[in-house]
């Protein structure tokens, strides 16, 4: 499987796979930040703007809590979304702000629809996992595919 964030399950083998950068995008007029737009927003407005998350118990809210609460201390859930899918469609909707992987938003960046919030938040990050089954034999096609995807780089 690939996952993306950390395995709990003691049968499971997990091998750090890829680093995925997370970026806070909203609609590009963000009345959710209670302003005009601005080129860097506080944390105060961030602790207080209205959130689309992931459910909880998805490795995606576990990621975006683990990046974002160490800052914030706190997200105000707008909505609790079963996908990111559904969560970047509601950030364009101007419902919330939303921390995704850039790889999900790169379309919605470049036309518009979604504006990357500038914060004086670190660089976010999320790291990707391989997991299989301790216990599972690994068939030649199998191996492959993990070659394959250990081969795999950011750029490439």
């Amino acid at each position: 499987g690939l996952i993306e964030g950390p395995c709990h399950e003691p049968d499971v083998i997990t091998e750090p796979w890829l680093e995925d950068e997370l970026v806070i995008v909203c609609a590009p007029n963000p009345s959710i930040l209670q302003g005009p737009p601005r080129h860097e927003v506080t944390l105060d407005e961030l602790q207080n703007a209205q959130w689309l998350l992931r459910e909880a118990g998805s490795g995606t809210q576990e990621a975006v809590e683990q990046v974002l609460l160490p800052h914030l201390h706190q997200l105000r859930p707008a909505m609790q979304l079963s996908n990111s899918e559904a969560i970047k469609h509601a950030a364009a909707a101007g419902l919330g702000l939303a921390c995704l992987s850039r790889m999900i938003v790169a379309r919605q960046l470049a036309s518009g629809e979604l504006i990357e919030v500038k914060t004086p938040l670190p660089r976010l990050s999320r790291r990707l996992f391989l997991i299989y089954h301790r216990n599972k034999t690994l068939s030649p096609q199998l191996n492959r595919f993990l070659q394959h995807c250990r081969a795999i780089t950011p750029n490439n």
